[in-house]
């Protein structure tokens, strides 16, 4: 079979692109309650259409969650091919990982919780020192893990980013010795053992499939794959089948039947198809790429960020657009900006070295020690 280039780092930046997009508007339109009362329009869209659509971007974790898998399998097929490496060498890899999450996390986790505590807008509500404890597990990460009060519950997902990084020695390892089978090995037990509706929990099914994916280039397989052999046509056949089942499963998945049976198989398998689809129609479209790629870059940043300006420090403003469209402009404008000035003192101060150096030092010790 032919091979097309490979689903590269660019590629990958212009998918977060999309995700973080998605995010922006599940966040402020899935709901009538996230709108706080405010009359949006959603023209040309009714109000019920633009809701569903809404509710079906909340795929965009499990489209991050692909993303964070995929990009872990291939780091560590680089160092080990086969998969084969100890107990310690899986240590250093966790411990390398979490370290910088972390301190990627740092420079947007002190603006936002200085500026949080400078408006009067902290969420945090208990005694002294159970606000001190819920400051240290937020930057940390563990504040969902754990339970503890978090300053925006949107910042749950570093919990499951963790989550990742401690089982990826465990999940290449199954796959080392399980390859493809290891997708039934979660979905059988995660279909009825695990919690339904929990979110460390219902996206991990994209895992197995994010793992395959890496190791076996499924999705410059897929994109290579011709149906027919006229080009044209061949591309009309991979949108109508692709955006057919994309589509159903959709549709399945917002029933309250399909949640109650399949949430755990459909929060994996969506994301999963939903990239490809992205792969191959919309990621090699000239402007649009570039701009996807743009955001992608500043993706963690307006994550982090953005709930503050919607829901915190600047709510009634950012509804008072009146227009969907305007109100995810005006969002996801204000959240690039901000990203744009903590990345600028980064580079003033040097950070990625710093940061660089920190990890190498921890890591280095570690290795030492253990």
């Amino acid at each position: 079979m032919e091979q097309t280039c490979k689903f590269t780092k660019k590629n990958t930046l212009a998918v977060k692109g999309i995700a973080i997009s998605f995010l922006l508007f599940y966040h402020c339109f899935s709901q009538a309650s996230r709108m706080g009362g405010a009359e949006v329009s959603f023209y040309p869209l009714s109000q019920q259409t633009a809701m569903m659509l809404g509710r079906w971007m909340v795929h965009c974790v499990g489209m991050f969650a692909f993303l964070s898998v995929y990009g872990l399998t291939l780091s560590m097929k680089g160092k080990y091919p086969d998969y084969d490496f100890d107990g310690h060498a899986a240590t250093l890899f966790v411990l390398k990982r979490y370290v910088k999450l972390i301190l990627t996390f740092l420079i947007p986790f002190f603006f936002c919780t200085g500026v949080t505590f400078l408006t009067d807008t902290s969420r945090y509500g208990g005694s002294l020192w159970e606000n001190i404890i819920s400051v240290i597990m937020d930057f940390f990460g563990l504040g969902h893990l754990f339970g503890t009060q978090m300053l925006v519950n949107t910042w749950w997902f570093l919990s499951l980013e963790i989550l990742i990084i401690v089982f990826m020695p465990f999940v290449l390892r199954f796959y080392r010795k399980y390859s493809w089978l290891m997708i039934l090995m979660f979905l059988l037990p995660g279909s009825f053992l695990i919690e339904k509706h929990v979110h460390l929990t219902k996206y991990l099914f994209v895992a197995p499939f994010a793992v395959c994916f890496a190791d076996r280039q499924v999705l410059e397989r897929l994109k290579a794959f011709c149906i027919v052999g006229n080009h044209v046509m061949n591309k009309m056949l991979k949108f109508a089948i692709s955006t057919g089942i994309l589509l159903a499963m959709l549709k399945v998945w917002d029933s309250r039947w399909g949640l109650e049976h399949f949430e755990f198989a459909l929060t994996g398998l969506i994301p999963v198809i939903f990239i490809y689809w992205a792969y191959e129609f919309i990621l090699e479209i000239p402007v649009i790429r570039q701009l996807l790629e743009f955001l992608g870059k500043h993706s963690a940043n307006v994550f982090y960020i953005h709930t503050f300006i919607r829901a915190l420090w600047l709510k009634k403003l950012t509804y008072s657009f009146g227009h969907a469209a305007l109100i995810w402009l005006f969002l996801m404008g204000s959240s690039v900006l901000i990203s744009i000035g903590l990345e600028t003192v980064k580079k003033v101060i040097c950070y990625n070295r710093i940061s660089g150096k920190i990890t190498e030092q921890i890591v280095g010790w570690a290795d030492r020690t253990l």
